[in-house]
């Protein structure tokens, strides 16, 4: 739900032109859960001013009980990420992410996330619960040594069923990665693809990432002339969906304290 404010005044009062079927009590209880984001930020604070043309935003009712636990240890703890949800709390947006609700369920145990995925794409994600574990993560997740697939549904039939995209990467000012086959303008990235399925007009693909750059399946994807399906940002395709129709299917790496090998698995919801 979303809301721009047409006059100056409180968050609460303008919580009641949002919702005008609610009461003041849910309105607060919205509030106190970390629901509402003003302009990408969250408000916890009723009488918080909120100017007019600012955004209000409600955000979906997400528990710690509801992030799905693949595998968990006394060194790692690993998630079934929803769509939709942030992967950790960026500058600009400060809402409920995968992080602060493993926070919450940990307490007082400390977790440290050690890489991310979008927002809109689900799938397997991995936190470090100690230190150790965490700078063993980034020397594996730094040197690639962990394998990373994903499933996508892109437009389209690509026109070989094995290959590889590989550029180079660059955010703009705005947030949007950029391909390029300058190496003087951005960071190497690679991504091999197969071919699942075809369908009338789109494809199942496995995508693994040999690098894991900010964005790059779905810039390589819409660079290739077949964008994820759902993608408003890389897109827009052709064919509506509902939601980012990538998923994170498989995390395997060698554990960083144990040195067992772990195959952490997630099938695509779509």
């Amino acid at each position: 739900m979303k809301y721009i404010a047409e006059q100056n005044g409180t968050i609460l009062e303008a919580l009641q032109y949002m919702a005008p079927g609610s009461s003041k009590t849910t309105l607060r209880s919205w509030l106190k859960e970390g629901r509402i984001a003003l302009d990408g930020r969250t408000v916890k604070h009723p009488s918080a001013p909120i100017a007019s043309g600012q955004l209000l935003t409600l955000g979906a009712k997400i528990r710690s009980s509801q992030l799905d636990i693949l595998y968990q240890d006394r060194h790692l703890v690993a998630i079934d990420k929803p769509k939709g949800l942030l992967s950790v709390a960026t500058h600009y947006q400060k809402q409920k992410t995968a992080h602060s609700l493993l926070k919450e369920q940990h307490k007082p145990l400390a977790v440290y996330p050690v890489h991310r995925l979008d927002r809109e794409t689900s799938g397997v994600m991995i936190f470090a619960l100690t230190e150790e574990a965490r700078d063993g993560l980034k020397i594996l997740f730094e040197q690639h040594d962990i394998t990373r697939q994903y499933e996508a549904i892109v437009e389209g039939h690509l026109p070989t069923d094995q290959g590889q995209w590989t550029s180079h990467l660059f955010e703009d000012k705005n947030y949007h990665v950029h391909s390029t086959l300058d190496p003087k303008q951005g960071k190497r990235a690679v991504t091999h693809f197969d071919v699942i399925e075809k369908m009338a007009h789109t494809s199942r693909i496995c995508l693994t990432l040999e690098t894991g750059r900010k964005n790059q399946i779905r810039v390589h994807c819409q660079q290739a002339g077949h964008p994820v399906l759902g993608d408003k940002k890389y897109g827009p395709g052709q064919i509506p969906c509902k939601r980012l129709c990538l998923h994170a299917t498989l995390l395997e790496l060698k554990h960083p304290i144990t040195g067992k090998r772990l195959s952490l698995r997630s099938p695509a919801p779509f």
